[in-house]
């Protein structure tokens, strides 16, 4: 049977499925980003969480953020390999790789991630023919849980969203400044941390600093992650993946039209697509 995980920076989907493409067993882990837990940590996760809950697995297909750098994917396969021991290898991808697959199957498109990180590609049907760097939250990721958040708190301290938007926040998830400060400096996961706070922006954004915060996030999601894809592919579909591009298809959709650009599809999770795409390729393993 086939192992399969989609990885975000938050957690992880599993799906052990058959050859009919039959979900055997799903389950959830934290996510298993390389870039932020060592070795041993995934090892561990993998053993309390996924190992026992797993049975007659043939082979193992991952697809992770933070798995795109050739070294991470390296690192990320040993470890699965020495879990889930198989006669085949582990397969490791980005997940932007697995958002492709999932959201447009053998047809060419810009596939895009909107969750807690931001991502996108040109893909050709078969493989990723085209990126632009990603750069994670501190560099990049507009548009992203993270980001978005990270401009929400930076305007709550401020005094930009006034004492009682501010008061509120702070009463529901019981911080301060000195917290908050604390959480993002010197904690690890700064950036679930930060994107843990997007119900409180979807609540209110209605509210003109608060939309505005979404409308300049997205509009520099597109300036970055697809206007420079749109010089190869002027044409194809441009689709989206995750719980921010969900969560915010009418501002998102807004500002594409803003571009315009069409979106044809957003799914908030891509596992489903990628069972899809497994289960029509079973020959190959």
């Amino acid at each position: 049977m086939l192992l399969l995980a989609d990885s975000g920076s938050s957690k992880t989907d599993w799906r052990l499925i058959d050859k009919s493409g039959g979900c055997v067993v799903s389950l959830k882990s934290k996510g298993l980003n390389p870039y932020f837990l060592a070795a041993e940590e995934i090892k561990k996760e993998l053993s309390n969480k996924v190992l026992s809950k797993m049975s007659n697995v043939d082979r193992v297909v991952f697809y992770g953020a933070g798995c795109g750098h050739p070294a991470k994917a390296a690192e990320l396969a040993a470890v699965l390999d020495e879990v889930f021991p198989s006669h085949i290898p582990a397969e490791v991808n980005g997940d932007i790789f697995g958002a492709a697959r999932s959201l447009l199957q053998g047809e060419a498109g810009i596939a895009c991630i909107l969750g807690t990180g931001a991502n996108s590609c040109l893909y050709d049907g078969k493989e990723i023919v085209g990126s632009v760097p990603s750069l994670g939250y501190i560099l990049g990721d507009y548009g992203s849980g993270t980001v978005l958040c990270l401009d929400l708190i930076r305007e709550l301290l401020q005094g930009n969203l006034g004492i009682e938007l501010r008061d509120e926040f702070l009463e529901k998830y019981g911080l301060d400044q000195r917290l908050i400060l604390d959480k993002i400096y010197n904690q690890p996961r700064a950036n679930r941390f930060l994107a843990s706070f997007t119900p409180f922006l979807l609540k209110h954004a209605a509210n003109p600093v608060v939309l505005a915060i979404i409308q300049e996030n997205f509009r520099r999601f597109f300036e970055y992650y697809i206007l420079p894809l749109r010089k190869e592919g002027k044409s194809i579909p441009l689709v989206f993946t995750g719980s921010i591009a969900y969560h915010f298809a009418v501002h998102l959709k807004a500002v594409a039209d803003e571009f315009g650009e069409t979106i044809t599809r957003i799914e908030q999770h891509p596992m489903n697509g990628l069972v899809n795409y497994h289960s029509h390729t079973f020959a190959d393993y």
